[in-house]
């Protein structure tokens, strides 16, 4: 379910800004595209990205893909532009 793929985050997010104030950059790293069967769909990702932000992330760094992912996404072997259209 993704609410509870979701609250991790947004627990360590929201104790962490506790922590540290509102002065502290916080940056979280986000898939915007899992490329791994059953990630996280558009809809979902865009929820996680809006929450986090009411949560209190400063900063939400994008990146494409997972480790388990089958599709190439390292620079060299992706063509140049390749993933512009997600980020």
């Amino acid at each position: 379910h993704f609410g509870n793929r979701m609250r991790m985050a947004l627990e360590i997010v929201t104790e962490t800004r506790k922590a540290c104030g509102k002065d502290f950059i916080i940056i979280f790293r986000l898939s915007m595209l899992d490329l791994v069967k059953d990630g996280s769909s558009w809809e979902e990702i865009k929820t996680l990205a809006q929450a986090l932000e009411d949560a209190g992330v400063t900063i939400i760094n994008t990146g494409i893909g997972w480790h388990e992912a089958r599709i190439p996404t390292i620079a060299t072997s992706v063509p140049r532009g390749g993933f512009a259209w997600v980020t």
